[in-house]
This record gives C-alpha cells, sequence and structure tokens, in this order.
C-alpha cells in the first residue's frame, strides 16, 4: 500500500473514532463564491468536453438552443474547473471531505460544489432549460450526495441531466439521472427542501 492509502485508511479510522461523517451531508448553511471571470483560452480536452455535454442537453429536447445548451455546458465544465482550483482539491473526494469535516480545508463537500455550480450557472438566466437541487441518501452520515440536475421546460428531473463537480474533484461528471448510480429526489421533496 502507497502512502496515500495508509493515509486514508488512517483518516477514515479517526473519522470513525471522531465520530465525523464522510458523506457530504452539512448542518450549516454556507454561502457561495461568486463566479469566476470568463475569456481563459478553453484546452482542446474541455472543448470535447463541452461538445459532448451540449449533445446531451440538445436531447433532452428539440426545442432547447444550441446557444443555451452551449452556454450551460461550458460554464458547468469550466466552473468545476476552477472550483477545484479553489477548493484546493485533495483526492479522492471522499479524503477531502474528511478534511473539510476537520476544518483542514474550508470547502469541497458535494453541497458546496452544488451550491456554487448553481450561483454560476442560474447568472446564465436561462429560457429553456431548467436546474434543479437534488440529493441521495438523504441524511446518511455516509452517502448523502447533492448535486445539480438540468431538464428542459416542463419535463420532470428524472429524464434530466446530473451535473456533478464533487464525484470526479472537479472534472465535471454528467449523465442522464436514469443512468446515474444515485438514487437522485429533487431537494424540495426531501425533508422539506432544507439543506
Amino acid at each position: 500500500m502507497n502512502i496515500c492509502r495508509h493515509l486514508l485508511v488512517g483518516l477514515i479510522l479517526l473519522s470513525a473514532v471522531a465520530g465525523a461523517p464522510l458523506g457530504c451531508g452539512h448542518t450549516v448553511p454556507a454561502t457561495a463564491e461568486k463566479p469566476a471571470a470568463a475569456g481563459q483560452p478553453i484546452p482542446d480536452e474541455q472543448l470535447q468536453r463541452i461538445d459532448g455535454l451540449t449533445e446531451a442537453l440538445l436531447a433532452l429536447d428539440p426545442g432547447v438552443s444550441e446557444n443555451e445548451a452551449r452556454d450551460v455546458a461550458q460554464s458547468a465544465i469550466l466552473h468545476a474547473r476552477e472550483l477545484g482550483r479553489r477548493y484546493r482539491i485533495v483526492r479522492p473526494p471522499q479524503l477531502h471531505n474528511l478534511l473539510v469535516k476537520f476544518g483542514w480545508k474550508k470547502r469541497g463537500l458535494c453541497y458546496h460544489w452544488t451550491e456554487d455550480l448553481l450561483v454560476h450557472l442560474k447568472a446564465l438566466d436561462l429560457r429553456q432549460l431548467n436546474l434543479q437541487r437534488v440529493v441521495a441518501y438523504r441524511g446518511s452520515n455516509l452517502r448523502e450526495h447533492h448535486s445539480v440536475v438540468v431538464t428542459s421546460g416542463e419535463s420532470p428531473f428524472s429524464e434530466g441531466i446530473v451535473l456533478d463537480g464533487w464525484r470526479h474533484s472537479g472534472a465535471l461528471y454528467w449523465s442522464p439521472v436514469g443512468k446515474d448510480r444515485y438514487p437522485w429526489v429533487p431537494l424540495s421533496a426531501a425533508n422539506g427542501g432544507h439543506p
């Protein structure tokens, strides 16, 4: 086993003894950060990812404009990377969670990613795509997870696309809700909608 694995195992054991949860749930509200300034050149790898997410968003509904889908895709992918830099992410994300829970890092739990990504995406003033906060395993100290779902028109969140910056430490993950491994529910339906 390498040193990182030993450190992770040690922190997990310390967490279990101290009673600190490993999941992304939280008990105090956090403030979101301002979106990063635009205008920097986009690397080719990120352009390909933006194209892929744009296609997925366009597939939600034939009425979605390519411009709006591209704006959401580009903003989500680039802002997730920026959040990873701001949070000074330590991998894997579960280890970063422990560092936040013990106070050694300030932000980087999944609900931080969700809050900050939502603030950034809502600034786009979307007309055809909707943003919704979702949660899985609400109330579980080890499994609770928050994310953003994008839908079109009046479509239910179950037909949307999950956007998750936490899962791959800033490399935005996306998937159709129905194909994702998490059993998502709208946050408004879980415990009265309170984070």
